[in-house]
């Protein structure tokens, strides 16, 4: 006897239900208890009852701030027993299925049981690998034609500026911690900021060798302050940033151009005599040869 269409498909159709009905029973995990075979309970859930000749394992659902996470058997949940500690926040809060979940703040990683700042790269390096929750920034000595000028946990080393291609000139080159010193030296600047050649005069005076003593000895002379006030804003790491800290409070006084003849007496006060040649030399050439030219006309 032939079967119809439908007869087939309704067939068919029972197969699928029957195969994907045993599928679903044999995914559910079981345990053995007293000689039978019962099934666990479901992540979120315990076991409430045993399971019996009459009955399968009855669950039920965990209460506020207890969880289970696998298939089981237990007879009561977990306490949400996961405290986030100092430089934690809370990345998942707890939940039926999971206990709560903390990790590291932004600049922290997770080491030895504690959340610990992430390495800063020190000026002259940058970073190669930044930071993350587990593991330490990776630092690494910036190459030749880069440079790093900052302490930072994000900033990579950067390429050297190229003075040509901004219509510069270059006036001090760059190490690998400070960038190529480009300047047209051009007294065009807005009226509310420095001109590009006072930038460029205050850049080259900031970027010169002065230990920490002499630095307080030019802040001295540029803004007649205490040591004990200057303290209020300087920084260990960045003495060329500290220069130009008091380079750019004296422009503010002075309300005008900062003239080059003028830091050079400044210079020389805060006993910087090699530093002032320095700024003669190359912000003030043509006014020296111009006074020796007329002491030589003198002379003769």
């Amino acid at each position: 006897m032939e079967l119809s269409k439908a007869s087939l498909f309704s067939l068919a159709f029972a197969f699928i239900i029957y195969a994907s009905t045993e599928k679903c029973l044999a995914s559910v995990p079981t345990f053995q208890y007293e000689g039978r075979t019962c099934s666990r309970c479901p992540p979120g859930q315990y076991m409430k009852v045993h399971c019996t000749n009459d009955h399968d394992t009855i669950c039920a659902p965990c209460s506020a701030n207890h969880y289970t996470q696998f298939w089981n058997y237990l007879q009561k949940c977990q306490y949400c027993n996961n405290f986030c500690k100092e430089n934690q926040y809370i990345k998942h809060e707890c939940n039926t299925t999971h206990n709560r979940m903390c990790t590291c703040k932004d600049g922290f990683f997770w080491k030895y049981e504690f959340c610990m700042k992430q390495k800063e790269c020190l000026p002259g390096y940058g970073v190669k690998n930044a930071g993350t929750p587990y593991a330490d920034t990776v630092c690494g000595k910036c190459a030749r034609g880069f440079f790093s000028s900052v302490s930072s946990t994000t900033v990579e080393c950067k390429k050297h500026t190229n003075c040509t291609e901004r219509d510069s000139k270059l006036d001090i080159p760059g190490t690998v911690w400070h960038d190529n010193l480009c300047s047209p030296c051009q007294p065009h600047g807005s009226r509310e900021g420095f001109t590009e050649c006072e930038q460029a005069l205050f850049n080259f005076v900031a970027r010169q060798k002065i230990d920490e003593r002499k630095v307080f000895s030019l802040g001295k002379a540029l803004l007649n302050e205490t040591r004990r006030n200057m303290r209020q804003t300087w920084n260990d790491e960045q003495e060329h940033q500290q220069v130009m800290l008091f380079l750019d409070k004296w422009k503010k006084r002075q309300g005008e151009n900062v003239a080059a003849e003028d830091l050079v007496k400044i210079l020389r006060a805060a006993k910087l005599n090699k530093i002032a040649r320095k700024v003669l030399k190359k912000f003030l050439k043509d006014k020296v040869n111009a006074r020796q030219a007329n002491c030589a006309i003198s002379v003769s």
